[in-house]
């Protein structure tokens, strides 16, 4: 059998309000503006990206390429700082970045989403595993009002703001009732932290769940929050 470097996408918006992570499965990855590719880049409010398929990611044995769908905005590509447009195909190295114009603005500056490819040493099954496994959980004390992350003996409280309190304690909640790790869809999610305001998005959600992991990041500590794809996000709690 022929031997394939599992690998990982790590999405970007212009203005860090959108970050995920998607892990890169099967022959063909499409990236565009509506919910039916695979990487969904929004908000694009000036339509630079294209509606399907505005590039895609291939595999190639065990490489990756980036294939332009013949957008008319374009595909680019950052290797060693160095920004290039692909004209039809290109090699993937761990590293690079993906870049599709989201935005012109009147003098002409041009803001990108960003698409960071990673190779990986364990897929996101066998990492998933390890997770589950390991010693690190994150738990919610409710009556102290605060997150904390165990570490074998260790207790390090993260410090977090009042809409990643209403998130975390949630989730939390969701996990003891189901005796797991339980996966909550954006929809509840944007319900338990913002209730019935109007005008939040899922990309505000989005940005939310991008702090939360920021503030893990010293203690590497990241993955205990998960995202599954076009469905929500899983909290990796202690079960008590």
């Amino acid at each position: 059998m022929e031997s394939r470097t599992p690998a990982e996408i790590v999405v970007s918006g212009p203005d860090a309000a959108l970050s995920f992570a998607v892990p890169l499965h099967g022959q063909r990855v499409t990236v565009g503006r509506l919910e039916a590719n695979d990487i969904v880049l929004h908000p694009d409010t000036q339509q630079l990206v294209s509606r399907f398929a505005h590039c895609t990611l291939e595999r190639e044995g065990s490489h990756w390429l980036l294939v332009d769908g013949g957008s008319v905005n374009g595909t680019y590509l950052r290797r060693a700082g160095r920004l290039q447009r692909v004209r039809e195909r290109a090699a993937l190295h761990d590293g690079d970045v993906v870049c599709v114009l989201a935005s012109v603005s009147d003098t002409s500056e041009r803001r990108f989403f960003e698409l960071a490819f990673h190779t990986r040493v364990a897929d996101s099954q066998a990492t998933r595993a390890a997770v589950v496994g390991g010693d690190d959980c994150l738990a919610y004390e409710a009556e102290q009002a605060r997150l904390v992350l165990r570490r074998g003996g260790e207790v390090h409280e993260v410090p977090i703001r009042a809409q990643a309190h209403r998130l975390v304690r949630y989730m939390a909640e969701r996990n003891a009732a189901a005796g797991a790790p339980a996966l909550c869809t954006h929809d509840e999610l944007m319900q338990a932290v913002w209730a019935d305001e109007p005008m939040h998005t899922r990309e505000e959600l989005a940005k939310l769940v991008w702090e939360l992991r920021k503030k893990l990041e010293p203690f590497g500590a990241q993955h205990l929050i998960e995202n599954e794809r076009r469905l929500g996000y899983r909290l990796r709690s202690c079960r008590d």
